[in-house]
């Protein structure tokens, strides 16, 4: 890896640790979700400033260049946080209905004093 890509790569993690710190601090996310994001970029800074790791795992998992394990393993973050986004959602639907039924009840009741 070029010495002008690793620069890239630390500069661009730095910009989005910055972005989701102003995020959380704008309340426009949630703490929990920016660790994960700020997990992220600490996993970049380190694979940037240390690519042999990566290199030695792409071959011990048969992977003919390291690039392809990188875009493999971002695949796999982005289903994970697909799913932790659908059980979130998945929730919030529930919740709302709850508040819903109860919101009619009180209704229901009101109407009929």
């Amino acid at each position: 890896m070029s010495a002008s890509l690793r620069i890239a790569i630390v500069f661009a993690c730095l910009l989005l640790a910055v972005y989701v710190i102003r995020l959380v601090l704008a309340d426009k996310l949630q703490l929990r979700y920016s660790l994960l994001w700020l997990a992220l970029v600490v996993t970049l800074l380190i694979v940037s400033l240390f690519p042999s790791p990566i290199c030695w795992l792409s071959s011990l998992f048969g992977f003919v260049t390291s690039a392809n394990f990188i875009f493999v393993a971002g695949f796999i973050f982005v289903i994970l946080i697909l799913l932790s986004l659908s059980m979130t959602v998945s929730r919030q639907a529930i919740a709302i209905k709850n508040l819903t039924q109860k919101i009619a009840l009180l209704e229901k009741e009101v109407r009929s004093r």
